[in-house]
């Protein structure tokens, strides 16, 4: 009878704990899921911005929306700045060093051509895609270590069993989940795989263009 009982109470516990392991883990998937819409669209505008204003050999990655003029398409995407102002070129033949993201107030694009779509990734990975890649990291927790100065870089491809593509999309999908976070993340200039991360200020903006003094032109 005692046997009985106490098979009965390990049952019982197995049952609870599990039910707290699945709520649990709900709950980690649900708060790591922070892919878009966590600041406002004027902030990622601002972002924006501040990206086509980085002339520096670190670009940072956008996320953008873009259309395939082929298929009808419409997503969101992450690529690099200066990749937007390729892609420009490619599918208009007009090219403009210092791009106006004030004509781009959307962050919305449409593209035709094949090497315009290849050249920023558009068919890299889909937003479920995504969603699930952020169910594998903590990220509430990486955007408060960014924003208390206690991570500012990240290195990429230190797993030796992911190819070159595979590290490569992981890079680009973390600088996604980050910039709808607020969290603006750069292409090393040196080690294309480690990259700086930092809060984007408004007021002191970590990168600006020369300001030309008209009597000098």
């Amino acid at each position: 009878m005692k046997q009985v009982i106490l098979l009965s109470l390990l049952t019982l516990l197995t049952f609870f704990c599990g039910q707290t392991g699945n709520k649990r883990n709900s709950m980690e998937a649900q708060t790591s899921i922070k892919t878009k819409d966590t600041i406002s669209e004027t902030q990622k505008f601002k972002m924006f911005c501040a990206a086509f204003e980085n002339q520096s050999t670190a670009p940072n990655y956008v996320v953008v929306k873009v259309k395939n003029l082929n298929t009808g398409e419409v997503k969101e995407i992450c690529t690099e700045a200066p990749f937007v102002k390729g892609v420009i070129y490619r599918q208009t033949g007009k090219f403009s060093f210092q791009t106006n993201c004030n004509d781009y107030p959307n962050r919305y694009f449409e593209f035709s051509a094949d090497s315009a779509l290849w050249n920023i990734s558009f068919d890299l990975y889909s937003i479920s895609e995504l969603e699930e890649y952020a169910k594998t990291i903590y990220v509430e927790k990486i955007v408060q270590q960014i924003k208390e100065g206690k991570l500012q870089e990240k290195t990429f491809g230190m797993d030796k069993k992911q190819t070159w593509q595979e590290t490569r999309r992981e890079q680009i999908m973390f600088a996604h989940i980050m910039f709808n976070n607020g969290i603006m993340m750069t292409r090393g200039c040196d080690a294309g795989n480690i990259c700086e991360l930092y809060i984007y200020d408004e007021i002191k903006p970590r990168y600006q263009l020369p300001i030309i003094d008209a009597d000098e032109e």
